[in-house]
């Protein structure tokens, strides 16, 4: 079968691989849809070091289940998520369920990318392969668990009824946070973006004002629409830069949520008095657990938000290395698919 592996810094290859044998309480899904994350683009460039496994936005139909599995039979469509913690742990005692140790440890093998994926006993055990209603496809499945990432996270801002929200980096999350603040019935959604095909689908799904930081100066801008300065911004994007936009715009007393992930080692110059006495909280949320991925189902099942409109690019799982290359260049993508 099939399988788009990362051998080293950009070095992805596309190669026949042995279809995983399952092991009890585990499952064999087939590939239908897979969304090329961020994250998937920082593992290519080395931004996360070296290593890792490419594809964890993922649906598919269960093409074969072992013995102790309950409630999933051959030919169910699912979404699976692709991380699970231990729930046993100090942290996982204490809620902290993504930095449980045991969570990086379960993953999909080969990949996300490949024809037939294994689920480990672990992932399923604990419920992280979710069937699909029949109102949701495929291709709006492989971005539930992005979507589960972004509610976990808003929920740690403890976004509130009539918070003005300053979103730097509209790609899908930052878009995806842009539709889900406006279920949660935040007030003036601002959103800043570099790239104008991302700026004008904000404006779409529910940006009220979008700003290009190439030609604006963001602070300023966003004074204009909060006097003060936004209750909440959220730093949708791994760029550093993306911080100064968002801790030079936030009101006295607001928070900074940083959801965009980094690279190993980025860095940004901090005036922590200017933090201090602005009493600014920094707040940070990272993946989701399988109580988010049942949430976002839902949101979208129920028509809250619409994710199919952040598709607009699809590339064949022959074309997986292309794919990557382009999400990684373009200037047109929003959402790139890799579909079978």
């Amino acid at each position: 079968m099939l399988a788009c592996l990362l051998k080293g810094p950009g070095k992805v290859v596309l190669e026949e691989v042995p279809v995983p044998i399952l092991r009890r309480g585990e499952v064999l899904v087939r590939f239908r849809a897979g969304g090329i994350c961020g994250t998937d683009l920082e593992k290519i460039q080395g931004g996360y070091g070296s290593g890792g496994i490419l594809g964890h936005e993922v649906s598919g139909t269960v093409e074969k289940v072992s013995g102790g599995v309950k409630n999933l039979a051959r030919g169910a469509r699912i979404v699976a998520h692709h991380h699970v913690p231990c729930y046993v742990c100090e942290l996982c005692k204490r809620e902290s369920y993504t930095m449980c140790e045991s969570f990086k440890a379960t993953n999909l093998d080969p990949c996300g990318f490949t024809e037939l994926f294994r689920v480990p006993e672990s992932n399923v055990s604990k419920g992280a392969v979710v069937p699909l209603p029949e109102s949701v496809g495929f291709e709006e499945a492989a971005l539930i668990e992005p979507t589960a990432c972004c509610l976990r996270a808003l929920r740690a801002a403890s976004v509130q009824p009539g918070d003005s929200v300053l979103v730097v980096g509209l790609g899908p999350t930052g878009l995806t946070q842009v539709q889900i603040l406006n279920d949660m019935k935040a007030g003036n959604i601002i959103g800043s973006d570099i790239v104008k095909v991302r700026r004008e689908m904000a404006t779409r799904l529910g940006c009220h004002t979008v700003l290009d930081p190439h030609e604006q100066e963001i602070p300023a801008e966003v004074r204009k629409e909060a006097k003060n300065g936004v209750d909440l911004a959220i730093v949708a994007t791994g760029n550093p830069s993306a911080f100064g936009q968002a801790f030079h715009s936030v009101r006295k007393g607001g928070r900074i949520l940083l959801f965009g992930a980094p690279a190993q080692g980025a860095s940004y110059d901090l005036d922590v008095s200017n933090l201090f006495s602005r009493q600014i909280s920094i707040i940070t949320s990272y993946s989701c657990i399988e109580p988010d991925i049942h949430e976002a189902l839902k949101l979208v099942s129920d028509g809250k938000i619409d994710l199919a409109s952040l598709i607009t690019h699809r590339f064949q799982l022959k074309e997986a290395v292309e794919a990557l290359k382009f999400a990684a260049s373009s200037q047109s993508a929003v959402k790139t698919l890799i579909v079978s």
